[in-house]
């Protein structure tokens, strides 16, 4: 109920509060379930195995989701969200489409490098989870998990910085070159991305025909 000394629109102390609690909550359950699929892998990665990591009862996790594939889905969308918030901020204010580029493809590898394990948990569920006509997550096309790179890609084939060629072609390259770091990551929670991030945007220019300066 909401306090009589409240105005209408305002949020009070009390629903702050429990605001703020829940986003902590939520927050502790995505990241117990990072560590479960880690350790256990998706398939049994269970709401019994995700909160004991989490510390709190079974019974409470479905306060805040209903299902385990809630729960899972939802790291994949904060884990990846995430990623996109990384190259998002890189880009904002660059213009030319080559320093885009590399203000891109830097945030994304360093991103996969500092989130290494959500990153490999998110991935893991992306590749072993079906939608409900049986699908794998992963082969559910959406161009807007790729609408910032192929932005930056366009521009710069219209302006002759990147060399002609279908954008799906462009885009499909820099998403094999950018995901490397995905999968090295996954093969070992421990690899050094160093010599990755030290080639990945010589490597993406020369891919596209640009100059780098």
């Amino acid at each position: 109920m909401r306090s009589e000394n409240a105005m209408p629109g305002t949020t009070t102390s009390r629903e702050r509060s429990t605001s703020f609690i829940e986003r902590a909550r939520r927050r502790q359950l995505i990241d117990a379930a990072v560590v479960t699929v880690n350790e256990v892998g998706y398939h049994r990665a269970s709401l019994a195995e995700i909160a004991g990591r989490a510390q709190i009862a079974k019974s409470a996790v479905a306060y805040y989701f209903a299902s385990k594939e809630g729960l899972l889905l939802d790291v994949v969308q904060t884990v990846f969200a995430a990623l996109g918030e990384s190259v998002l901020a890189a880009v904002d204010g660059v213009d030319e489409p080559a320093a885009r580029l590399r203000a891109y493809a830097d945030a994304y590898v360093a991103h996969v490098d500092a989130q290494r394990h959500a990153i490999a948990a998110a991935v893991e569920m992306v590749v072993s989870h079906r939608t409900a006509d049986g699908t794998p997550l992963y082969l559910v096309e959406d161009e807007d998990d790729t609408a910032l790179l192929r932005s930056i890609l366009r521009a710069g084939i219209d302006q002759g910085v990147f060399t002609a060629m279908p954008l799906d072609v462009a885009t499909g390259l820099a998403e094999s070159v950018l995901d490397r770091a995905i999968t090295l990551v996954q093969r070992n929670p421990g690899a050094d991305l160093r010599a990755l991030r030290a080639h990945v945007v010589p490597f993406l220019f020369r891919a596209l025909g640009a100059a780098d300066d």
